[in-house]
């Protein structure tokens, strides 16, 4: 039953992070291009350059060099770019998403939603009827430019003239954290329930590997914390070395999502060490009420001001140690049962 829950949890999270992606169009190669009058049914594309002439109707995945979008080409949906250089000329009916050395939106183009860029320069020069959010070294607003919404940009702000309906803010005017209010409480509760749903999943699919995690923090503390030291480090760095080429690029996204969930099973696995190391002073032996305990202080102690910080650091790492050691054992198993396979 747990072995069945495990693989059930695990197939939705692969689902959750690549919605859409098995339904697209799937294409590779030095060039991909979607011809004029062509339609695909959604796209998703990696290679050194491509170009949209044609239809893509839905949403838009790219991985390249060069992305672009023609004059003549119309894309449905949403936009998601990822390379040295983005043009948009023809017409999206969804939001833009691009992360790029170079972004222009040229003076055919015209966005339907909003728009979204971090590069080292943006050109606007077109019309995007939502909100316009900037982030580069140079950002361009063109006389031929308007956004229906407001312009939110980081960097140096050329402005030659364009239209904008909203309001033209820089990020550093804006309150990007909001204060210790009804939000941030509702922030706090929320992630308060569902740190414990997280932990409780996770004892009921393996509660002898909670044990186990334990046991390895409470007799080799400094090594698991220096296991987690290094996991942060070393994943940091694969991720912007995959991050700095054209075809290592989605897999530095993928590796960052999937860093992303690792690191929170690592927020609660060190959670739950610090309960039960609490716990075991009381004399009682709940794997549930220690995960309770771990939560609610190290969520009490996290907002003091500067210790709460440090706190929070090393149970971080404390879990980030029990997660990398567990995954190298299960490395270190899996290379085991391959030598003995072929050994046959």
């Amino acid at each position: 039953m747990r072995r069945a829950l495990a693989v059930v949890l695990g197939v939705v999270l692969v689902l959750s992070l690549f919605t859409g992606v098995t339904a697209a169009d799937t294409r590779a190669g030095g060039t991909v291009v979607v011809d004029e009058g062509e339609t695909v049914n959604g796209l998703s594309a990696t290679a050194g350059t491509i170009v949209i002439e044609g239809t893509v109707d839905g949403d838009l995945r790219a991985y390249g060099g060069e992305v672009r979008i023609a004059e003549s080409g119309e894309v449905t949906g949403i936009v998601r770019a990822y390379a040295g250089e983005v043009r948009i000329d023809g017409t999206v009916g969804g939001n833009v998403l691009a992360y790029a050395g170079s972004v222009r939106v040229g003076e055919t183009a015209t966005i339907d939603r909003s728009f979204g860029a971090v590069a080292g320069d943006v050109v606007l020069a077109g019309q995007i009827d939502g909100d316009a959010n900037a982030f580069a070294g140079e950002i361009t607003l063109a006389r031929t430019a308007t956004v229906g919404g407001d312009l939110t940009y980081e960097g140096e702000l050329d402005d030659r003239g364009g239209t904008v309906d909203g309001v033209t803010q820089k990020t550093q005017d804006l309150a990007l954290f909001p204060p210790a209010g009804p939000l941030s409480v509702v922030f706090s509760v929320f992630m308060f329930f569902a740190n414990l749903l997280l932990g409780a999943i996770l004892l009921y699919v393996g509660p002898r590997f909670a044990d186990a995690a334990y046991e390895t923090v409470l007799t080799e503390p400094l090594r698991t914390g220096g296991a987690g030291l290094a996991a942060v480090g070393g994943v940091a760095l694969a991720v912007a070395l995959l991050a700095i080429t054209i075809v290592g690029l989605p897999l530095a996204v993928a590796l960052l999502m999937l860093t992303v969930v690792l690191a929170w099973v690592a927020a609660v696995y060190g959670r739950y060490v610090v309960g039960q190391w609490l716990l075991s002073y009381t004399g009682r032996e709940s794997r549930y009420l220690a995960l309770f305990v771990g939560v609610v202080v190290v969520g009490l102690l996290g907002i003091v001001p500067y210790l709460g910080f440090a706190i929070r650091a090393v149970v971080f790492l404390i879990g980030a140690g029990v997660v990398a050691l567990a995954l190298l054992r299960l490395y270190e198993l899996v290379t085991e049962s391959r030598g003995g396979l072929s050994s046959i």
